[in-house]
């Protein structure tokens, strides 16, 4: 998959291959980002505390994904 390939698409997404490895990862982390945003609107909070909220959770994949590309550099395959 491609990073232009998620829905929704990224605004001014260029084609990057996501390797396998972290597909999941992405898919899920999309999916959560978006069910955040609608959740957090659909009860009423100000723009301030969304903002919050979405950032703690861009926080969390960033360091998550930090790990996985981190393991995949020491793998065999990357060596």
């Amino acid at each position: 998959m491609r990073i232009d390939q998620l829905h929704p698409k990224p605004t001014h997404a260029e084609p990057l291959e996501i390797p396998t490895e972290l597909l999941g990862s992405v898919q899920r982390h999309q999916a959560n980002l978006m069910a955040l945003i609608v959740s957090l609107q659909d009860a009423g909070l100000n723009e301030t505390m969304i903002d919050a909220s979405v950032r703690t959770l861009i926080d969390s994949y960033a360091a998550e994904l930090t790990i996985a590309i981190r393991e995949m550099v020491r793998s065999p395959i990357h060596e």
